[in-house]
């Protein structure tokens, strides 16, 4: 049985607090007559509730935790159900029509619901490219959360082989084009990705081996393979048979980064000992910047986008009091521009808990100059004065902590760390985009029905949600 309670708010990075919102809650429980009320009062609560970015932001908080294992269900469950309303309305408003179709699609993948996804791709087999801010590297990444090996196959078969619709007398007859080799392989590296970052090793294992034999060829245009796309996504089961059946472990993006980079970086604490405990020497491997895994770690703390901030301080207090390998050889480690993670903690103004952890770390120098020959108490003087900085500056000195640099208002110019490396999630972001993925398939094809531009006829110039809502109000 679903749990009656939800967390509604949770701590993001940068200080910041975001909030879920009624209808997230109600359409979480299944509660279709809840979420068709609240529709009825305020239209732009669909808004909300069709949102990839809010969605994605739920899946992290409530979907990946298991005691919330049937929310995606629940969600598809409501989608349905005011899909079916809105097509029997007359005059028929469709949720399809008015744009929505990748939101339903996305919706009822996730749920690994088959019956729902099969009854979509009869009405559009092109829903399948996803819609508005949906793209297929979504549909796809949805299907591999639902766990249904059949869901997904249906939906990479339905992408990599595009169905159109081609006018013959007064009907249409489904025809399958001649696809380009290089749209078919866009497709799949962007399905074993999605599966990848999904957790679905089955689907995944079947696609390695029965289409390419390198599994490192498979990297989208960051050059981030596989393994960093499940690292980063926290699967560490993935992970594991990865590493257990290819020669993958030590391999790096374009900027140097190993799977271990990016799982520190997400805060994917699982993860990050699956990859220790594999190959130890991990450990001290440098990115392009001369960055280790705990720089990176600190580094994740910086982001501007949504972050779950108590799995990035659980991953940091492991890494501090971890006794399997030698913390001294890290936490104090320069970058090619002579900073340590203590360094970059305080140049980000990143969490007060983190500073104060990495200053907890036995084998600590808190007195280490960068190129600039500033030490991080130098670089906390910096800082605009707060309660929280004069706390720091005082357990600094506490800890043996000096000034290092002789000239100090000569040396005010210090180069910002805020380089988001992995601003999106590894295997997200390939060298064609899903905007763009439709025009590869070298089959040309005006079928009106599929792009919707806001300026239907037929809408008198509303927005699509004041028409759904006058079609569930009628």
């Amino acid at each position: 049985m679903l749990p009656t309670y939800f967390p509604l708010r949770w701590e993001s990075t940068g200080d910041q607090w975001w909030y879920a919102c009624p209808i997230d809650y109600a359409a979480a429980n299944g509660h279709y007559d809840l979420v068709r009320k609240l529709l009825q009062i305020d239209g732009n609560h669909l808004i909300k509730l069709t949102s990839l970015r809010r969605i994605r932001r739920l899946e992290t908080v409530w979907d990946d935790e298991e005691q919330f294992d049937d929310v995606a269900k629940c969600r598809s469950q409501v989608a349905r159900k005011l899909f079916i309303e809105c097509e029997s309305k007359k005059p028929k408003n469709s949720l399809i029509s008015c744009g929505y179709g990748g939101w339903l699609m996305y919706t009822a993948a996730s749920a690994g619901d088959l019956g729902f996804i099969r009854e979509l791709l009869e009405m559009n087999p092109l829903l399948v490219f996803g819609e508005g801010e949906y793209g297929v590297t979504d549909i796809l990444y949805a299907a591999a959360r639902g766990k249904s090996s059949e869901v997904f196959m249906l939906v990479y078969d339905f992408a990599v082989s595009p169905r159109f619709s081609i006018a013959k007398g007064e009907g249409f007859e489904e025809h399958i084009g001649d696809i380009p080799k290089v749209y078919k392989w866009e497709i799949t590296n962007k399905a074993v990705h999605a599966a990848a970052r999904g957790g679905n090793s089955k689907v995944l294992m079947e696609l390695l081996n029965g289409y390419y034999e390198d599994v490192l060829a498979y990297r989208d245009k960051r050059g981030s393979t596989v393994l960093h796309a499940a690292a980063g996504r926290g699967q560490v089961e993935v992970v594991k048979n990865l590493v257990a059946s290819f020669d993958i472990i030590d391999s790096v993006d374009d900027q140097g980064n190993t799977a271990l980079h990016i799982a520190a970086y997400r805060g994917q604490a699982a993860v990050v000992e699956a990859l220790i405990r594999v190959s130890p020497s991990l450990i001290s491997v440098r990115n392009n910047a001369g960055e280790t895994f705990l720089h990176y770690a600190v580094s994740g703390f910086q982001t501007p986008t949504f972050r779950r901030v108590d799995r990035q301080i659980n991953l940091m207090k492991q890494l501090v009091h971890e006794k399997k390998f030698n913390m001294e050889d890290i936490v104090n480690a320069k970058n090619n521009d002579g900073r340590t993670a203590l360094h970059l903690a305080i140049i980000g103004n990143v969490h007060t808990d983190l500073v104060e952890l990495l200053m907890s770390a036995q084998s600590i120098d808190v007195n280490i100059s960068d190129a600039n020959g500033m030490t991080p108490l130098d670089l906390l003087r910096q800082r605009p004065r707060s309660a929280s900085s004069d706390m720091l500056i005082r357990q600094l000195i506490s800890a043996g902590a000096m000034f290092g640099c002789k000239d100090y208002t000569a040396r005010r110019a210090i180069v910002s760390h805020l380089k988001m490396q992995h601003g999106s999630s590894p295997g997200t972001s390939f060298r064609i985009s899903d905007t763009e993925i439709f025009l590869h398939t070298g089959v040309e094809t005006t079928w009106d029905g599929y792009h919707y531009d806001g300026n239907d006829p037929s809408s008198g110039g509303r927005s699509r949600s004041s028409l759904l809502r006058n079609t569930i109000v009628g």
